[in-house]
């Protein structure tokens, strides 16, 4: 009879990893929980539940391609007279499901979208990234990178203009496309260019940038410029 001890240790290696499947709920500081959706049938009652629980709250919902009577569900909780100083923050990208983009960007004043800069989703805060770094940040969650790690800053400055803009959208005032944040305005001054490399520098392989979930880091940012505004 073979040993029974490598079959356990595969059990036990099975039941650490991260499941691709699991909804990923997470507190992100200051009272502003996250919550990553991966099925859109099995999460259906946690996302409401949590909806109703947390009024500062980051919900993703990029890359869930079937929306499977979830997003009729989240635009009945989101519709909900939200608590006072609630912040509701949805994460969006070009492959969520059009119906969930649907629920989320019509007619819910309370609600705030962000995701990458593109034309199939029309986010209220645009991110200039591209759908690979999104991809790739999205990528390290499903894996199980940790979320602190995916934020380049956890101490982030506040946003003005979004907030703002938050402020604006919830009374139903649509801002100008050139009201929209940009990303390269951030830093009054511009970074000085990168120092010529030595020959051997340049020889020498450089280790890929870890990768920043920079969507996930603007919801971050929107919440703490709302909590030093005194909006929260």
């Amino acid at each position: 009879m073979r040993p029974a001890a490598p079959f356990f240790a595969l059990l036990l290696c099975l039941a650490a990893a991260p499941s691709l499947h699991a909804a990923l709920e997470k507190e992100l500081g200051q009272a502003l929980a996250y919550l990553r959706v991966t099925d859109a049938v099995a999460d259906k009652a946690l996302v409401v539940d949590t909806i109703d629980r947390r009024p500062a709250l980051v919900l993703d919902l990029r890359s869930l391609l079937v929306a499977d009577g979830l997003a009729d569900a989240i635009r009945v909780a989101l519709a909900k007279p939200p608590a006072a100083h609630a912040v509701r923050i949805v994460l969006l990208n070009s492959t969520t499901a059009p119906a969930l983009v649907a629920a989320i960007t019509d007619s819910l004043p309370s609600v705030i979208s962000i995701g990458p800069r593109s034309p199939a989703i029309a986010p209220d805060i645009a991110v200039a990234i591209s759908d690979e770094e999104d991809r790739r940040a999205l990528a390290a969650l499903a894996t199980g990178t940790p979320v602190e790690k995916l934020i380049s800053d956890p101490h982030d400055k506040p946003r003005y203009d979004e907030a703002r803009l938050v402020q604006d959208h919830a009374n139903g005032i649509t801002p100008p496309d050139s009201a929209l944040p940009a990303d390269a305005d951030d830093d009054s001054v511009s970074p000085e260019p990168p120092a010529e490399k030595k020959p051997a520098e340049a020889d020498k392989k450089t280790a890929p940038a870890p990768a920043i979930d920079l969507v996930l880091e603007r919801a971050v940012q929107l919440h703490r410029s709302l909590l030093t505004l005194k909006k929260l």
